[in-house]
């Protein structure tokens, strides 16, 4: 795969990790890293294995280039979209988001609860504190961040955009997406409760966005 992410180093800055393996994969969106491709804003694209890093909302690629170190895209505002297997997303000030649909729009970022693991520090106790590791940048800019890799964790969930007459709205439970279609709140909760839709779940979501997209027209 030659030239597979040369775009990407060249147009954007990156950050680096040499530490993948300590970071527990359940922090990840995809079971591992898996083909796709990021389009850029001025046309170019590049292939390779990519995943979505849940507690911050970033992407993250395998630079078979560059010894396979674990890269993070940096400058998303030159991203137009990703494209991971069959699914697309595009980056946000909110972190990564998944289109669901395009049009109407019904976005969702996936969200992942954490919390530090206890680290044995003698004498029978323990910390909180936890080791961070940190990214290096790369010779072409200043981009450093750190992450803390003894963490484990939580329950997963989502988080929604709806567009609506033009205007995205954020929901963040069933009762705020029913309130924005609250003409037909009696057909959306009869569907709710015959379906059992898990709000947590994007498939049933959709499909709860799609009838009640159909209830508006």
């Amino acid at each position: 795969m030659k030239k597979v992410f040369l775009l990407l180093f060249v147009l954007a800055i990156v950050k680096t990790t040499s530490f993948a393996q300590e970071v527990d994969p359940a922090l990840f969106l995809f079971d591992d890293y898996t083909e796709g491709t990021v389009l850029m804003k001025n046309g170019a694209k590049s292939k390779g294995k990519l995943n979505f890093y849940l507690p911050k909302g970033e992407f993250f690629y395998i630079d078979d280039q560059d010894g396979n170190k674990i890269k993070a895209l940096a400058n998303t505002d030159d991203v137009y979209l990703i494209e991971i297997g069959t699914r697309r997303f595009f980056p946000s000030e909110d972190g990564g988001l998944e289109i669901l649909s395009p049009d109407p729009a019904f976005y969702v970022r996936h969200c992942i609860t954490f919390q530090q693991k206890e680290k044995t520090v003698g004498f029978g106790g323990s910390s909180t504190l936890g080791q961070v590791k940190t990214y290096s940048s790369n010779s072409a800019g200043d981009a450093f961040t750190s992450i803390p890799i003894d963490i484990k964790p939580g329950n997963r969930y989502n988080i929604y955009w709806v567009e609506v007459k033009g205007k995205q709205k954020e929901v963040r439970n069933m009762k705020q997406f029913i309130k924005i279609y609250s003409k037909n709140k009696a057909e959306l909760q009869a569907y709710i409760d015959a379906k059992n839709v898990d709000f947590n779940d994007a498939t049933e979501m959709l499909a709860l966005f799609r009838y009640a997209s159909q209830l508006g027209k």
